[in-house]
Order: C-alpha cells, then structure tokens, then sequence
C-alpha cells in the first residue's frame, strides 16, 4: 500500500493505492499510476493529470502491466484534441497491444482484465471503463457507481468496448477506480462508510477490511484544498519590520580645498590653441577670395569665351549581326519559359495531390479511430486509410510522416484479420515443377519429393535451422528408374514418415510406387558403400492407380484411395513391411467422396482436404465436429495442409495459394490466425511442413525452399 501525493493550481487529489491478492496487501505500483502531463505533451494535454488502473489477474507478468502502462500513457500524451477521443485511443492502443500479447500466448497464460482512466482537467473529470472494473465517486453521503452493465474483458478481441463519464469535483469529492471483485464483496453502505474516512491511508485499509477475501486492485483519490495537503506547509506569516528612528540631521563635513593652476596656466592653453585654429581658417579664406575674383574679372574682358577642351573618344564599330542566332535565342526564350512553368505547376500539383491524400489518409484514421469497437464500421475507414497512405508512398517512397501513415493502417487491418506477418528464410531453390511437390521435415532433416520429375532428396539443417549444409548438390534418395531391390524403381506416388509402434520398431521414410510397390530407407543406416540404405518390399493388396496420398500413424501406413471402393486403407506392420490385407477405415462410404481430396493428415484423428476447401475431421471411421469458419474471404485456393502428429495441439495449417497465406484453425476448424509475408512470396504455394517443437514452418512456394519461425 502506498500513498502519493501531488499538486494542482486550484485542488489537490491526495491518492492512496491498494492492491490485494490471496489475502495479502502488495504493491500496486504495477497496477496503478497518477502522471501529470509531461514538458512535451501534445497541444491541449497541458496542465492535466491521468489516473490508470489495470487490472489483469494474479497471473499476469508485471512485464506485461509495464507495458501496458506504457503504451496507455505514450498514446494519451501523444494524442492531441479532446480529452475523450485522446482517451479512447489510449484504451483502443492498450486493447490491441493485450490481444496481440495473447494472439501469440498459450492459451493457458493469456490474460484479461479491466482498464479505468481518469484525467483532471482544471475541475473537469473524464473517466474512460473498459472491462468490469468500475469507477465511483462519493460526494459527501452520496456514493455514484458510473456504470450500471459489466463490460465485456479486455483483451478478448482487438477492439474495446468503452464508457466515457464527466464530472466536476470539488474540495471533499473522493473518486474511487476498482476491480469488480470489490464492488461485489462489499456494499455500497459500507463503501460509503470507509471512503467518508479523514485520512486516504485509514480509506486504503478501510477498503482491505471489507474486501477480504477478494483479490482486487483500489485507486483513491480524495481533493483537497492546496493548504489541506498533507505535505503542503503553510507560508509563514512576515510582519512589517518597524522602521528604524530618524537620526538628527548632522552636518555633512565640506572636504578641504586642494590648490590649483592659476587662472593665467588654465587660460593660456586655450587661447593659444584657439588662436592657431583662427589662423588656418582665415588663410583658406583668402585663397578661394583671390581664386573667385581672378575668374570674375576674365570673364568681363571683352571676346570669345574659350570652350573647355574635351578628348575626342575613338568611335566603336558597330557589332554585325547573326540572324539565324537572335532568331533562334528569340524562340528559345518562351519556350523556356514555357517549359520552367510547366515543371513549376507538375510540381505544385503533386506537392498538392499529395497534401491531399495525407490528409484524407489522416482523416479516415480518425474516423476509424472514432469508431473502435465497431469492426464493421471501422474497417472501411482503415482500409481507405491505406489505399490513400500507399498512393501517397508511390509519390514520395522516402518521407518517413507518410510510411508511418500506412504502416498504421496496415497494422491496424492486420489486427482485424487477425494476420501475422512472417519473416521467411530461403533455404534452397529446387527449381519449377509440374506437378505439386510433397514436403516431410523431420528433426533437423527435410525431404522433398518432385512425382513429375521422378525424384527424392534429403536435406540437412544446420543446427540454427535456418540454413541447409548441402546448398551446391543435395543427396538424392531415389530416382525413377533407379536399381533397388533388383528392380528399376516405378513412378513415385508421395512419401510418409514412419515412427515405430505396433510390430515395427524402427522409424524410417517409406515411398510409395505407383505399382503398389513401397521403398523404405533408414537415414541411420548406410549400405556397405556408405550410400543409402533403401529397402523395396510390396503391400499386401496393392491400391488402385487412383491412388494418391499416404501418411502414416503409430506404425500403421495409411492409403487414400479414391477408386471403387473410394476408402482410405490402413496396413498393419509386419516388421518393417506390410505384406498382409489391409483394413477398411471408413465402415461406410465417406460422407464426400475422395475423389476431389487434395491431401490427407493424421495425429491419431484423421483430416481430409478437398479442392473447394473443405476439410473433413474422422476419428475411428467417425466423423468429428469441424468446420472451417470465420476465415476473412474464406478459403481461396487450398493447396495443402499439415498438423503435428507429435504435438498434442491439433492445430491445422492450411496452404491458400489462392490468398497467398498460410491458415491456422483450432481443432474444430475456427479462425485462429492467417500467416502472411511481403513481397508475394507465397503467391506459389505447393506443400507445407510443420514441426510445433522446433516453432518451425516449412514452405515450398514457387519452386523455392523456405522457413519461418512459428509466432
């Protein structure tokens, strides 16, 4: 528990804060804050004082509340205008800084909660609830609870939900910022009985008193008069010293006379310097008197008056004139002209065309800021925010006002859609294909298998996992063609990891031919050559041509097979091979046929991708509650799909070449997050790989390797 106290010109808040968790009072500097504007506020923030309460839970990281805090109080003081919209934007910054805190969270360490702000300004209180927490204010008797509905938790979404309340205060008013948890455990009798106390340290542990039992966070504040405050000390009163007796008037004491120059030294100076002064004055006179009058008389002899003599200046020749120049100078000159003020206007006018599309860019963020918490009516602003941030950029690429424009509207979009931007690393360029490659990563291994160019390659993370060792030649696996088992290798269908379980007990890559034939290969194992190590044995009953995709699960190989039958095969393991007859998965024709199925996966439950992007979820031949739902535009062109058989999360993540992204669904098929990255890196899609334990994705896209950490 602490108490702080600070200064106003008029009334002074005294405040007192209180946090209690298990019973216990502890520090609630984390929780709770009383900030007086800053030297560089924004315009009209000056001369204010803010009140934040945060209320998060028991579980939150006292990180997280830093945070917090600090995005709420750099958004208000940074934001100029109203009180109410500077507000609503710190709350709107705080909002979606929680739900990007969580978006990238374990749900089991997600947090949610309550924000309360208040700012004085002069006697005007502003008061801002997002969440339950409450807001009250007591009056002398009467205690005022502002809002009447519990507000839904901060953090859930992107947008806040937020009240806006106004009042005056006066000496004696206290205002009260709190959890639920308190308003529910006390009454209002006995709230109004603990804040009508004298002293805010007896309000604080007052309200510990009637809220035991409760974990809750309290912020009181109490105004007073300046002279009333506890650390104001009053100025000391100074009485007029008395003035000091008048002294008689003594006589001031005349100083003795010292001797001096005689009047004959003190004259004699001057008038011989004036004398010689005289002197120079009447000799000039004399001169110009004689000059004067010698001229005087010539002119009045009689004849001619003589012409003062002027020198004769050499005459210039005139320069000849070129035509075909001054003709050429005189057309050059409006066109010229005319050219300087065409790039003046085309200057003018972009300066001005792109004034314009700042402003409206600014504008549609205010609107779309003014409208949050309604997606629907903020997200059309955002997006013309952009369209305006982005026609501007093409004007002026390097002015970083504009860039910060469009990176804003962007991110704001960002957090409706619920996208995360990825920074993937190339890893290697496998070149185009034909067909859809196919894409396992396992441990620090990726294999890549190309069924129209007829090959399989291994690669080998470096211990990072961002970069591969074999960049200038891969290691080739298998090839059509090639001499295993005796027998020249047929065209290759997909490929499966294989873990042990059942009566297998090694873990190996198995390759599937389009004959039925299956190619196994042990990357512990070399051959006596050192080379790989690869097996060929035949199934049992070998699918038809139709089939398609294989994958496996706890060393049962699994076939997707859309022929007559139109059922996936599960082969039971005899060793390392898998001679017997397999069993049908599905009891019953499947409830849509297999024939459009893009792909298959399966970490205990099985999922089935179809070409309009549907995805099927069965357990034992059962199908199982998921639907695709809540994706922005929905599903575009699937292409690919994986989860972590290891993992335990079932998340699933969907290749949408259609879109360019990558898609994550909850285990029964709801929106999570969309997985983007510039540049138009992934306008090619063709498989993807996921490894949950490493926080890693692999992406093959236009023919090149790529990986990505997961958020």
């Amino acid at each position: 528990m602490n108490v702080m106290d600070s200064i106003s010109p008029s009334i002074e808040p005294v405040v007192g804060a209180l946090r209690v968790i298990g019973g216990v009072s502890l520090g609630a500097d984390l929780c709770t804050a009383v900030l007086p504007s800053p030297p560089r506020a924004a315009r009209g923030r000056e001369n204010e004082r803010l009140f934040i309460l945060l209320d998060l839970g028991g579980q939150a990281s006292s990180h997280l509340y830093r945070e917090l805090r600090q995005v709420l109080t750099q958004t208000y003081w940074a934001t100029a205008g109203s009180v109410t919209a500077a507000l609503r934007q710190a709350a709107a910054a705080a909002s979606r800084h929680l739900f990007r805190a969580n978006l990238h969270s374990d749900p089991s360490d997600r947090c949610y909660g309550s924000i309360v702000c208040a700012v004085l300004h002069g006697e005007d209180l502003f008061i801002l609830q997002s969440g339950p927490a409450q807001p009250c204010a007591l009056r002398g008797d009467l205690l005022e609870c502002f809002c009447d509905e519990e507000l839904p938790r901060l953090g859930v979404g992107p947008m806040t939900d937020a009240r806006l309340y106004h009042t005056l205060v006066a000496v004696g008013d206290t205002m009260l910022l709190a959890s639920p948890a308190l308003l529910l455990e006390a009454s209002s009798d006995a709230l109004t009985r603990v804040l009508n106390r004298a002293d805010v340290q007896d309000v604080t542990a007052g309200l510990e008193q009637i809220g035991a039992g409760a974990d809750f966070t309290a912020l009181v504040a109490r105004w007073t008069a300046p002279s009333e405050s506890p650390q104001a000390k009053a100025p000391a009163i100074r009485r007029p010293a008395p003035p000091p007796p008048n002294p008689e008037p003594q006589p001031r004491p005349q100083p003795a006379p010292r001797a001096g120059p005689s009047l004959g030294e003190r004259v004699g100076p001057v008038i011989s310097k004036t004398g010689r002064g005289m002197g120079r004055g009447i000799v000039r006179a004399g001169g110009w008197l004689a000059s004067s009058t010698g001229a005087l008389f010539k002119r009045m002899l009689p004849g001619r008056e003589r012409e003062a003599r002027r020198r004769a200046r050499t005459p210039r020749p005139v320069p000849q004139e070129n035509r075909v120049v001054m003709a050429t100078i005189a057309i050059l000159i409006p066109v010229l002209i005319a050219v300087v003020v065409a790039l003046a206007y085309g200057s003018f006018g972009r300066d001005a065309r792109l004034q314009r599309l700042v402003k409206r860019a600014r504008e549609e963020i205010a609107l779309a800021e003014d409208a949050e918490g309604v997606v629907d009516e903020a997200r059309p602003h955002w997006e013309a925010a952009l369209t305006y941030a982005s026609d501007a950029v093409e004007w002026r690429p390097d002015d970083s006002e504009i860039i910060a424009l469009q990176a804003q509207a962007q991110a704001a979009l960002d957090v409706l859609d619920g996208v995360v931007r990825l920074n993937p690393i190339h890893l290697m360029d496998l070149g185009s294909g034909a067909v859809t490659r196919r894409l396992i990563a396992h441990g620090q291994t990726i294999f890549v298998l190309d069924p129209a160019g007829g090959w399989v390659i291994q690669l080998t993370l470096n211990q990072l996992g961002d970069g591969v060792i074999e960049q200038d030649v891969p290691l080739s696996l298998v090839h059509t063609g090639q001499q295993v088992g005796g027998k020249e290798v047929g065209q290759l269908v997909d490929f499966a990891w294989m873990n042990p379980g059942g009566e297998r007990q090694t873990s190996g890559l198995v390759i599937l031919e389009d004959g039925g034939a299956l190619i196994s290969y042990d990357p512990a194992w070399g051959d006596a050559e050192g080379g790989a190590n690869l097996a060929r044995s035949l199934l049992g009953t070998p699918p038809t041509e139709a089939a398609r995709v294989i994958d496996s699960f706890n060393g049962r190989l699994y076939i997707l097979d859309p022929g007559d039958d139109d059922q996936i095969w599960r082969y039971e393991p005899r060793g390392d091979v898998y001679p017997d007859q397999p069993d049908r998965y599905f009891v019953t024709s499947p409830p849509k046929p297999l024939g459009d199925a893009l792909d298959m996966a399966i970490d205990g439950n099985i999922y089935i991708l179809y070409a309009d992007g549907t995805i099927l979820k069965f357990l034992q031949g059962e199908p199982q509650p998921f639907e695709v739902r809540g994706v922005p535009d929905g599903i575009g062109q699937a292409v690919a799909f994986d989860v972590d058989r290891d993992s335990r999360s079932e998340t699933v993540y969907v290749a949408d070449r259609g879109a360019g992204r990558i898609i994550e669904l909850d285990p029964d098929g709801a929106f999570r997050a969309q997985f983007c990255v510039a540049g138009g890196v992934f306008d090619e899609l063709e498989s993807l790989a996921v490894d949950e334990m490493a926080g890693r994705l692999y992406i093959i896209s236009g023919g090149r390797l790529y990986t990505a950490l997961l958020p």
